[in-house]
């Protein structure tokens, strides 16, 4: 027969915070994907006119847009790997570990 366990209301809370963290994370790497896409795009369009102005200055605001998101996407992960480890932790403190 398998056993139950019940999970304490702090392992459950640390790990709710741990998936708040990683839909962050993803989040915030889908937004550098897409920015990541946009400067590719601007790129090209430069390098096809370079003559343009207007496509020289986007593709500098998405050159520090995707600089800002891949920031954002760093805190991200490291916020969602101290989650992980504070829930592993709490869990191996625990009884719960050893069922």
């Amino acid at each position: 027969m398998d056993s139950i366990v019940i999970e304490r209301p702090v392992l459950v809370a640390l790990r709710l915070s741990e998936e708040r963290a990683a839909e962050g994370y993803l989040a915030a790497r889908r937004e550098m994907v897409r920015l990541a896409a946009r400067v590719a795009s601007m790129r090209q369009l430069v390098a096809e006119q370079p003559a343009r102005a207007d496509y020289r200055a986007a593709l500098r605001e998405a050159q520090v847009a995707h600089g800002a998101a891949v920031e954002r996407t760093g805190l991200a992960y490291q916020r969602w790997q101290r989650a992980q480890l504070r829930a592993d932790a709490h869990w191996t403190a625990t009884e719960g570990r050893a069922a």
